[in-house]
């Protein structure tokens, strides 16, 4: 089913150039996600392992278009994953911030008289930075984090 918020311009920023800021990682997806995209699409993102992963955490979509695009709608609206049920509320090491790329649901999200939890999008991006916090809680003493390159196509362990 196609749909949008109140507002939308239909303008497909929110699914479009999902690569654009760091060509080495696509949309990210949770393991419960990857079914809604093609398996061609799909690599592992985030990973934990002593000298290489050995559990995958979080994988992404190779698209820089999302592949349920349709006529700048979302075609899986309802079921959308949960990094765009968070857009345009971005999850950053300064906390929650603003995406530039969408007027209507920046727009809805000024005009409340407070930014809280009783949102959609921050609703979402504080349960994407609960499951963040878990995975970093589970390590073990001589693990370490793990991130999946689209460009080289290999894990490169992340600085600690």
């Amino acid at each position: 089913m196609v749909r949008s918020v109140e507002g939308c311009e239909k303008c497909g920023r929110c699914c479009s150039n999902l690569r654009i800021v760091d060509e080495s990682s696509g949309l990210t997806l949770f393991p419960d996600e990857i079914h809604l995209f093609p398996m061609k699409t799909i690599r592992p993102h985030l990973g934990k392992g002593v000298s290489e992963p050995s559990s995958i955490f979080t994988y992404q979509c190779t698209e820089n278009i999302c592949v349920h695009l349709v006529d700048n709608l979302c075609n899986i609206y309802d079921d959308r994953p949960l990094m765009c049920r968070s857009f345009p509320v971005k999850l950053g090491v300064n906390g929650l911030r603003f995406s530039s790329g969408c007027k209507a649901v920046s727009n809805m999200l000024k005009n409340s008289k407070t930014l809280g939890g009783d949102q959609n999008e921050v609703r979402s991006a504080m349960e994407i930075a609960e499951r963040l916090a878990e995975f970093h809680c589970s390590f073990l003493s001589d693990q370490r984090e793990w991130k999946y390159n689209l460009i080289s196509e290999q894990w490169e362990p992340m600085r600690t």
